[in-house]
């Protein structure tokens, strides 16, 4: 369920609490995923501190079946952290999906900004990806988009807001520099 966030949250920029955050989102198979993989690559040889939500609306497993932590989570517990020499993973379980800014919230210290793949319903800042063959009708996200990713040429010429090709991911790292003032 996509939860409509208090006034108090966001702000002109389109912050939520202390960190930035900016939604990845299009249709399936548009490339969502790899801009996302490339823009995180971009932004860490500028030394940000990255987070990704990934929206799964259908539900995933936490974890290889039959390994421990799946065994945990099969067995009914609430949370799960695997630690290793140079990662955590923490699962938590709730009876229905929390609210985005809650996630936001447990993770808004530890990062310079956030990317959300998916919760397109949700307000906030978003690029829209577009792909040639893939995207079936654009997304009426209104003021909320601030850019757009396409290989179609002809819908960059027609956009009113900046547009990239899928191979400008530096540009688009810039932009978004700049558009939340990342230092």
């Amino acid at each position: 369920p996509e939860v409509e966030l208090p006034v108090e949250l966001v702000s002109r920029k389109g912050r939520f609490h202390l960190v930035p955050v900016v939604f990845i989102v299009g249709n399936s198979n548009t490339g969502k995923t790899l801009l996302i993989e490339r823009l995180v690559g971009v932004l860490k040889e500028s030394n940000y501190r990255i987070a990704v939500i990934k929206h799964a609306p259908h539900g995933y497993e936490p974890d290889v079946q039959g390994k421990d932590t799946w065994r945990y989570c099969r067995a009914g517990v609430d949370e799960v952290v695997v630690v290793g020499p140079e990662s955590l993973t923490h699962h938590s379980f709730y009876r229905q999906e929390p609210a985005l800014p809650d996630i936001i919230k447990r993770i808004e210290n530890d990062v310079d900004l956030v990317i959300v793949e998916g919760f397109k319903k949700q307000a906030g800042p978003k690029i829209e990806v577009l792909r040639k063959g893939y995207t079936t009708q654009r997304l009426n996200l209104g003021s909320d988009l601030i850019a757009v990713v396409s290989d179609c040429p002809s819908e960059e010429k027609e956009e009113k807001v900046p547009s990239f090709t899928p191979d400008e991911v530096e540009r688009l790292a810039d932009f978004l520099v700049r558009r939340f003032s990342l230092k």
